[in-house]
């Protein structure tokens, strides 16, 4: 059964947007739960291990429909994916941080240093009296850059591995 690129491309984007759908409800909620910092930072974890299983499921899916898998192949993969999901990730963040909750990251970032480094509060406090809140719009660009980035490493090496155990066969 041979299964075209472009369908199997548009299953990628379908994939990567219901990723990047999940990603954004799981941070959305545990932001307006308003829990410890850890259970707050657990999410980027639990988030990344879903996405690096997201992206090997789906090279591994490539591969079965499109035999021999190239390298290309996989990169495309894991770059689409982690590329819409960090775009939309991202983007949510910059508007619950802008207009939702300005305050939300001084406060998590306080409540971090005051519970793991209570000696540290004024000059955490110091740092973020002088941070500059005008360049978040290029956080968003740069973190959607810092997805693709893992989405380039997580495919490569999916990608990589695939391709191993296909020619030792």
């Amino acid at each position: 059964m041979e299964v075209s690129q472009k369908n199997f491309l548009s299953y990628i984007v379908g994939v990567a947007i219901i990723s990047g759908i999940a990603r954004v409800a799981l941070d959305y909620l545990f932001r307006i739960l308003e829990l410890s910092p850890i259970a707050y930072y657990f999410t980027f974890i639990l988030a990344f291990i879903l996405e690096i299983y997201i992206i090997v499921f789906v090279i591994k899916k490539y591969k079965k429909l499109k035999n021999p898998l190239t390298i290309v192949d996989a990169l495309k993969t894991g770059i689409i994916i982690m590329g819409v999901i960090g775009l939309l990730y991202c983007t949510m963040a910059y508007i619950y941080d802008m207009y939702i909750d300005p305050d939300f990251q001084t406060n998590m970032t306080l409540r971090f240093t005051e519970q793991f480094s209570p000696d540290q509060l004024e000059q955490t406090k110091q740092n973020l009296a002088n941070q500059d809140r005008s360049k978040s719009y290029f956080g968003v660009i740069m973190y959607t850059i810092w997805f693709v980035f893992l989405g380039t490493v997580i495919s490569l090496i999916a990608g990589s591995v695939y391709k191993t155990k296909e020619a030792s066969k």
